[in-house]
């Protein structure tokens, strides 16, 4: 009897030991994801954020400047500040490869679109090295045309009534490249309403951040469109106007796509089923 009674108490014993390991176990399983839901959409469908990347080395190879200016920045990234202006026709060595970006010299970066360079095999010709700076420019290569640098830093002047459209379109073409980003309105990333007012808004005009169905409802509706008027787009990812970019001229457009902004041909059969029209502000 002394031995059952000394087995019992030691069952009950480790019973005791066992329940909060089990409590413990059970407590784990609760979801660390108890916050409030994230603000509804403003348009486009959320796309994966692409990570930076880290710098690869290149070897024999360099680029080529096909634009009147190109920004030259201190850093891998499109937020880095600028540093210098890259003109037309000067050749670089490049050292380093990253987002987007080639490494021209220590700490001096360009956009490697082919929309504003040509990246070619082996070394840039002496005479295009001759005489090169990737220093802040003078004032006198500073004011140099910048409708075609990538991602301009400083908002560009207000225009006149007579030159506007042409504006916006520069202002816009010099965006191309910049990367997509979920509700974004800056040069580091872009939604296409987000694309849309920052655009005019660096264009001589004003206005307010908001929906594209809300920008529809804004333009005035024309059927022959000029460049920098806007094209609208319906049932997309959601129903109604849901999506817009801003017309150049010979059946494109330039717009913030889920591939960052680009242009883009009207008569992808896409866009043509999609098609809204076409307005003014």
């Amino acid at each position: 009897m002394l031995k059952k009674a000394n087995r019992t108490v030691m069952n009950m014993g480790l019973a005791a030991l066992l329940v909060p390991a089990a409590l413990i176990f059970s407590t784990t399983s609760a979801s660390a994801n108890d916050g409030g839901a994230a603000p509804a959409p403003v348009q486009e469908k959320v796309t994966p954020s692409v990570p930076q990347q880290q710098a690869t080395t290149t070897t024999n190879q360099k680029v080529i400047v096909n634009v009147s200016a190109l920004n030259i920045r201190q850093g891998a990234s499109f937020s880095s500040p600028v540093v210098g202006t890259a003109t037309q026709g000067q050749e670089f060595a490049i050292l380093k490869e990253a987002n987007g970006l080639v490494e021209i010299a220590p700490n001096k970066w360009i956009s490697k679109s082919s929309s504003y360079v040509t990246i070619a095999s082996g070394k840039p010709s002496a005479s295009q090295v001759k005489g090169v700076s990737t220093s802040t420019p003078s004032t006198s290569t500073a004011s140099a045309s910048t409708s075609a640098a990538q991602e301009t830093s400083t908002p560009a002047p207000a225009p006149t009534t007579s030159t506007a459209s042409g504006s916006t379109v520069n202002v816009a073409r010099s965006l191309v490249g910049s990367p997509y980003q979920w509700a974004g309105n800056t040069p580091s990333g872009f939604d296409c309403s987000g694309f849309i007012a920052y655009v005019f808004n660096h264009s001589g005009h004003s206005i307010s951040r908001t929906s594209v169905a809300n920008y529809w409802n804004m333009a005035t509706k024309i059927s022959s469109p000029q460049p920098g008027d806007l094209v609208f787009f319906q049932n997309t990812y959601t129903s109604g106007p849901s999506h817009m970019g801003i017309y150049i001229g010979n059946g494109q457009m330039i717009h913030a796509g889920s591939h960052g902004v680009a242009v883009a041909d009207l008569d992808v059969s896409y866009y043509q089923d999609h098609f809204l029209g076409y307005g003014r502000f």
